[in-house]
Parts: structure tokens; C-alpha cells; sequence
């Protein structure tokens, strides 16, 4: 009788191979144990205990079975699916669309709700619900960007983080060093000390560059992504070119009734964008970028400079209209400049022909 209850749990352990290997892996040793055990159970109420088990499990081990591969089928084409809808293909519409959202869904849409709000057009309950609503939608493709290995229309948003950190983090600890001598608030000339202050806050993405060149070579998962890196600088100055949606709404701060300029500062930065994807050299990538820069920020420069020469002006005005448009020029400047400096990745040594394995 021993002899006969081991043959049949081998045989059992047999039918389970029969069952989709990813349930098999899970579910294998329990199904064994809960078997051999009311096997035994059976055993000791004698044979025909024993026949009338088996001939419960030959009755619904198939269907058990099939059930399960039809399972496993339908899970396969539900994960192909939502695959396929979160890949966004180089050229396509969905990956032209994923590129522009920073800019206009993320940048120039709220600006418009806050005009709207501003204007007591919308009641508080729809601006707190779309806000959140878009919250989501930003952290889901953040997510979806980094978890698919940061294909190229997700570089405009790391630019975001980056833009925060050289504000947030690096402006303070370089400003807690150089306050140590003299104030740059003190420097002769009010260019130079606009010069010096927007280097300040805008220097920490250089900084904030080469910590992404070094933690995606470091990383195994991101080295296919440093590799790309690699073979064309322009990825580098794409992911701070979306840094420099951030500036644009800093260098309105404390400003009103700027909707009409930002809007469209942005929406120079979204063609900007369009263009990138559509160029086919490195150098056409960049120049895509340095010119929805430059329009950008001079659209944001004349804005600035009607606003504050308006005789509709609320604060009181120390400094000159020409001075304020200075101001955001300068900063041009140094996010140009920035965006450029991405060119010397391809001097940096070791750089492959064939992309590396993993």
C-alpha cells in the first residue's frame, strides 16, 4: 500500500507540469502537500477511500487545469495591452503628445485656471479637483518614464527635480559660501549683481547633470539610457531644457496680469519641444531647443517690461522697465549656456561603438 501511495503522488506531481509555469512555480508545493495529505487520510479508511480520491482528482484536475491556462492567456494579453498603451513610440503621436504635456498641460493649462480663478470663473471645488486630478497624471507618467527605462519623451520632466535642486538646495549652499565674504548685493552695477544671482540659482543643473551622467553609468537598470547618453549629447540638454519651464513661471513671480505672456512663452517652449522630436541631427536638435528658448524667454522679457512700465502697475516700482526685461535676458543667458554645455559629454572618455550589455 506504501509503494502504491508513492507512485501515485509522483504521478500527481507529473499532472502538475501540465499547469502554466509561472502557477506551477507559485502553487507546485502546496498542491503536493495538500495532496500526499489527504492521500494518507484516505490511506488509513482503506482502498476504496484511496480510489475514490483519485477518481476525484482525475474528474476535475482537467478542468482545474485549462481553467488555469485560459487564466494565464487572458492575464498575458491584458499585460501586452497595457504595455503597448504605455510605450510610446519614437515618432508617434502618443510620444509628440507625452513630450508637449510638461509645457502645456502641466505649464500653460494651469496658468490658464489661474486666470480663470482669479477671475472667480470656476468655483474652488472644480480648481482643487483638476489640480489634483493633473497632480496624478504627472506622477503616474514620472512613474511610467523611470519604470520604462527613460525613453526620450520623458526627458523634459526629469528636468523639473533638477530645476528644484539648483533653486532649492544648491542656490542655498552656494549662497551660504559666498555669503561668507563679500554680498554680491553689494557688487558695483545692478547688471552685475543680476549677472552673479541668476548664475547662482541656475549653476546647480550643471551640477545636477553630472550627478545624472554618473548615478546612470553607476546603475545597471539606466546604463542602456547612459549609453544613448553617450552616442548623442542633445538627450542631456533636453532633459534641462524642461528645466527651464520652471524659470520661465520664477522670472513672473510676484508679477500680475502676466497669463497672456506666460502662455505664450510656454507655448514656444511646447514648439521648441515639437521640433526636437522632428530633427534628425544633433545639431538641428539644439538649435530646436536654444530657439524655443530664446523665444520663450524674450516673449517673457517684453512682457515683463509692459507690465511693469503700465500705468495699471499695484506696487511701487524701484527699479526701471528696461532693468526688469535685463533681468530675465540674463537668465536666458545662463539657461543657453546651459543647455549647450551637454555638447562636452563628447569628450568624456570610454565611449563605446556598441552598446554595452547588461
Amino acid at each position: 500500500m506504501r509503494n502504491s501511495l508513492r507512485i501515485l503522488g509522483w504521478l500527481y506531481s507529473l499532472c502538475l507540469h501540465l499547469y502554466p509555469r509561472a502557477y506551477r512555480v507559485e502553487y507546485s508545493e502546496e498542491l503536493k502537500i495538500v495532496f500526499n495529505l489527504a492521500l494518507h487520510n484516505a490511506a488509513q479508511k482503506g482502498s476504496f477511500s484511496v480510489i475514490k480520491l483519485v477518481l476525484r482528482e482525475l474528474h476535475d484536475l482537467p478542468k482545474a487545469i485549462i481553467f488555469e491556462h485560459q487564466r494565464d492567456r487572458s492575464k498575458s494579453k491584458m499585460l501586452t495591452k497595457i504595455s503597448s498603451f504605455l510605450t510610446f513610440d519614437p515618432g508617434s503621436w502618443r510620444e509628440t503628445i507625452a513630450v508637449l504635456a510638461p509645457f502645456l498641460v502641466f505649464g500653460a493649462f494651469p496658468t490658464f485656471l489661474g486666470y480663470l480663478r482669479l477671475s472667480h470663473l470656476i468655483p474652488h471645488w472644480l480648481d482643487v479637483g483638476i489640480a489634483l486630478s493633473m497632480l496624478g497624471l504627472f506622477l503616474s507618467l514620472f512613474s511610467i518614464g523611470i519604470i520604462k527605462g527613460v525613453p526620450r519623451w520623458f526627458l523634459p520632466y526629469l528636468g523639473l527635480p533638477l530645476s528644484l535642486f539648483s533653486v532649492y538646495i544648491f542656490f542655498d549652499l552656494v549662497s551660504s559660501i559666498w555669503y561668507r565674504g563679500p554680498s554680491p548685493y553689494t557688487m558695483p552695477g545692478i547688471l552685475l549683481r543680476q549677472f552673479v544671482n541668476q548664475g547662482q540659482l541656475w549653476i546647480g543643473l550643471l551640477v545636477a547633470a553630472i550627478f545624472v551622467i554618473l548615478i546612470t553609468s553607476l546603475l545597471p537598470s539606466f546604463r542602456p539610457f547612459h549609453w544613448r547618453l553617450r552616442q548623442d549629447w542633445t538627450l542631456l540638454s533636453f532633459i534641462l531644457y524642461g528645466a527651464t519651464l520652471f524659470a520661465l513661471v520664477l522670472t513672473f513671480d510676484d508679477y500680475i496680469n502676466e497669463e497672456p505672456y506666460k502662455i505664450a512663452s510656454m507655448l514656444f517652449l511646447a514648439v521648441g519641444g515639437w521640433c526636437y522630436l522632428r530633427s534628425t541631427h544633433a545639431w538641428q536638435r539644439f538649435l530646436a531647443l536654444f530657439i524655443g528658448l530664446t523665444l520663450a524667454m524674450m516673449t517673457a522679457a517684453v512682457g515683463k517690461a509692459i507690465l511693469y512700465s503700465s500705468p495699471t502697475w499695484p506696487y511701487p516700482r524701484h527699479l526701471t522697465w528696461q532693468t526688469e526685461a535685463m533681468s530675465t535676458i540674463i537668465m536666458w543667458g545662463w539657461l543657453a549656456l546651459i543647455i549647450a554645455a551637454p555638447i562636452l559629454v563628447k569628450y568624456l572618455p570610454g565611449l563605446h561603438k556598441s552598446q554595452p550589455t547588461i
